[in-house]
């Protein structure tokens, strides 16, 4: 579905577009979805070291991607989207997660080497979300089971991670669709993307900084295990909404231009009811 590397413009109106397509996906395949947020949440129920934050969110955004592509092409069971995933390019989306994680170390060893300049901005634990519960101290938190804390920690910063990095995202659906199979080409096609749609870039990272307001505002008020329950299971629907727009980034930058591309999924989603 998607030729070429070179990124296209996003129409307006790419935020509501985007809702109405995600509903859609949802609608047509509701069972496959449910599924996807399942294994979401056992994914991130494991504890998960900040140090890969970013990896992991590739892995997550890669899983999402399949299952959305597949949904998006008319293929609804449960069946075909478990062969989906099975069958993604997973070799080269290692070699890209490694080729990250690369520059992530490299990112943090220069970040050591002048720590004594950055030591004011490390030392806040606001930087992220994931930072934020990891490292809080309250008594009310540390009474939390320990699944829970990860839970709620792994969600939100995974989803806060996806909207933060958008170059990533669109790196990630660019092997995922089959476009290329070589890292750095995914990667140089990502950060042309994010030039070429400012607006879309910005607009993720307002919401990756508004929900790090919101988790540190939240992050004082979690006394009571159903509150952070009830946190922790929207954070993961969240985390299932942010995969979806970043498919529909993806889709759109990559893919068809947005009014055929709506269409499209219409007739995906309907062909199993027409059937």
């Amino acid at each position: 579905m998607a030729t070429s590397l070179k990124p296209q413009p996003v129409e307006a109106g790419w935020i509501t577009r985007w809702w109405r397509d995600s509903l859609l996906l949802l609608r047509g395949a509701p069972s496959a979805f449910a599924m996807l947020y399942l294994v979401l949440l056992l994914l991130n129920v494991a504890w998960q070291p900040l140090i890969l934050s970013i990896p992991i969110a590739c892995g997550i955004m890669a899983i999402i991607f399949a299952v959305a592509m597949t949904v998006h092409q008319g293929n609804t069971h449960i069946m075909d989207v478990g062969r989906s995933i099975r069958d993604m390019p997973w070799w080269p989306l290692s070699r890209l997660v490694v080729e990250i994680t690369l520059i992530v170390l490299a990112l943090l060893v220069l970040m050591l080497l002048f720590r004594h300049y950055l030591g004011a901005i490390l030392s806040h634990d606001h930087i992220s979300s994931a930072a934020t519960l990891h490292n809080l101290r309250s008594p009310e938190w540390r009474s939390l089971p320990k699944w829970l804390r990860s839970l709620m920690t792994n969600g939100l910063g995974t989803a806060q991670t996806i909207l933060g990095n958008t170059f990533l995202l669109l790196s990630v659906g660019v092997i995922v669709t089959g476009i290329t199979r070589q890292g750095y080409l995914a990667l140089l096609a990502g950060f042309q993307a994010v030039l070429v749609n400012v607006r879309v870039w910005l607009g993720f990272l307002l919401v990756s900084v508004l929900l790090q307001g919101a988790i540190t505002f939240l992050s004082a008020r979690l006394h009571t295990f159903a509150a952070a329950l009830l946190v922790s299971i929207l954070g993961v629907a969240l985390l299932l909404l942010v995969g979806l727009y970043g498919w529909c980034f993806v889709r759109e930058t990559f893919g068809l231009p947005g009014a055929q591309v709506t269409k499209r999924v219409v007739i995906a989603v309907r062909r199993p009811a027409g059937a």
